[in-house]
């Protein structure tokens, strides 16, 4: 299934990753004068997290928030994240999030604006002051569709449609990428830098509102490579969302933020049982293990719970309404929660250098800055920032020579060969869905050793049926590959959540219900030795924010 020989082409940068981060760092990389290629499975901006985001990221510094500062959202950002936050990361983080305000609109991007012509802000639960700015349009495209233009306009150049299915890492180097595409082209793109911009991997679980294709991939990548990932067990969920698998996220942030709340089959108001009437305290891992707690007791009214308007103040209703036409959400609606975030990945410095020369990283595929829950509106906040410092970074760093990895070539090609020749009778599609609901059940909002082990016992099994799946076409091939990711990052995540024996923010396990933070101020860290999954743990440090 294979075409012919690969097609080789060379550039300064390469860019993995066609959301908000990979675009960043791309631009920045091109405005500092080197060659860039942008390789994305789908179209570059566009099919990916940044895209179908609600374009709305948190930026202190601005003029509206006399009162807000960096420090204080540096503050916010430790608290919620249950001070297990890499602080010098997080840092760098609010300190740079007021400039790609700025950076955004100088490309094209249309903030909306109050009356004044002042950038409208709002105020979201778990964030000291207004701090929120937001498209035009409710939808992650107003950024990534003029960052895209812009880009093109510098000379950036783009690859779509193509799948990386390997990095090419060797002796501690990184010397680019091997991809693919549906119609059997395999593309090996030498580069003197490689900026890693994957994204995360919802897709391991069941319900997930991400874009399609968040396997896992970079992580996998970085693993292989034999670098430390932090904190796999550190996966956030959105509280409400729509549809059969979570596919779509329903704005609590806004509506409940108006007065709605949320009722069980018994008609019992579940922000009262809880304890989350306090609407600015009501975080995304609160509010998610609370419905999923009504769902495992049973509560639930076909596995979600019902949206209540009829509490709304006369004076917000009107309000509520129009968001809810806005965004074409159902006037009644039933949520749950989905996967939508993975808070952990792999280590990088304030330079977002990786350990592996050459080789840097930006966005969701790295972990460490949001700790243990992230709060509203910083993983776009994360992406910008970081997506710039590795663009500038990968600008500085000299290209080199391109080395060539024959070797590595022809590894990559066996290996892709065998996947295409597999003649076995499991259905990918089926061993991909009971991975997603092993881990949904057994792995995700609610655990314990029992649920852990058992999920480790069939992610094992799948992947042994892995091996004998029937392959027939070069997408095939292409899930066949992401699901080996996928299988990986399982592993990661179920490993990692037996290690750390508290409940810490989004990690919540029924034998250890209890926050501990006399044993557990430390991050999970998890290494290749060889053919082992090595876990160990580092303390966390308090250089900025001190210790609870």
């Amino acid at each position: 299934m294979l075409t012919g020989n690969p097609q080789t082409i060379s550039t300064d940068v390469l860019v993995i990753g066609g959301g908000g981060a990979g675009l960043r760092a791309a631009i920045e990389a091109r405005k500092n004068g080197r060659e860039v290629l942008l390789v994305s499975r789908s179209k570059a901006g566009y099919g990916n997290n940044t895209a179908i985001s609600m374009a709305m990221f948190a930026a202190s510094g601005g003029d509206r928030e006399p009162r807000d500062n960096p420090q204080v959202h540096l503050k916010d950002t430790v608290v919620a994240g249950c001070y297990l936050n890499d602080q010098e990361l997080a840092g760098v983080m609010t300190e740079g999030a007021w400039q790609q305000v700025r950076d955004l609109e100088a490309m094209g991007v249309n903030f909306k604006k109050s009356s004044g012509q002042h950038l409208w802000i709002m105020h979201v639960p778990g964030h000291t002051y207004s701090r929120h700015v937001t498209a035009n349009r409710t939808l992650g495209v107003e950024f990534t569709g003029p960052m895209r233009d812009y880009a093109s306009k510098t000379g950036v150049r783009f690859l779509d449609g193509v799948e990386v299915v390997n990095l090419l890492v060797d002796g501690g180097e990184a010397f680019g990428a091997a991809g693919l595409d549906e119609r059997g082209n395999v593309f090996v793109i030498r580069a003197g830098v490689t900026v890693l911009a994957s994204g995360g991997a919802g897709e391991a679980f069941l319900r997930t509102n991400n874009a399609g294709g968040s396997s896992g991939d970079g992580f996998a990548f970085c693993y292989e490579a034999g670098l430390p990932l932090v904190d796999m067990e550190l996966v956030q969920f959105y509280p409400t969302t729509l549809g059969k698998y979570g596919g779509r996220l329903w704005s609590y942030e806004v509506i409940v933020g108006r007065g709605a709340t949320l009722r069980n089959s018994r008609g019992e108001d579940i922000l009262e049982k809880h304890g989350l009437k306090d609407f600015m305290k009501m975080t995304r891992d609160k509010l998610a293990r609370a419905i999923m707690l009504e769902i495992l007791a049973g509560n639930a009214i076909d596995g979600r719970l019902k949206v209540d308007l009829g509490v709304v103040p006369p004076d917000n209703l009107d309000k509520v309404l129009r968001v809810i036409e806005a965004q074409r959400y159902p006037r009644e609606a039933m949520v749950a929660p989905a996967a939508h975030h993975f808070m952990g990945g792999v280590v990088i410095n304030r330079d977002c250098e990786t350990g592996v020369n050459g080789l840097l990283a930006a966005g969701e595929v790295c972990g460490g800055i949001h700790g243990a829950n992230r709060l509203a509106g910083n993983a776009l906040t994360d992406i910008f920032v970081f997506g710039a410092i590795a663009g500038r970074q990968a600008a500085r760093l000299d290209p080199g020579q391109r080395k060539e990895v024959p070797g590595l070539i022809r590894k990559v090609l066996d290996g892709l060969r065998e996947r295409s020749d597999r003649k076995g009778e499991e259905s990918i599609e089926a061993v991909e869905i009971d991975l997603r609901t092993t881990m949904w059940e057994k792995a995700g909002i609610v655990r314990n050793e029992q649920s852990l082990e058992k999920a480790l016992a069939q992610v094992k099994a799948g992947r042994e049926r892995l091996a004998w799946a029937k392959i027939g076409t070069m997408p095939d091939v292409i899930k066949l590959t992401k699901l080996e990711s996928m299988f990986l990052v399982a592993e990661m995540v179920c490993r990692a959540a037996l290690h750390r024996k508290e409940s810490r923010g989004s990690h919540y396990r029924t034998d250890y219900p209890e926050q501990n933070d006399r044993d557990w101020l430390r991050n999970t860290v998890i290494t290749r030795k060889g053919s082992q999954m090595e876990l160990t743990t580092r303390p966390v440090a308090f250089p900025r924010i001190p210790r609870p």
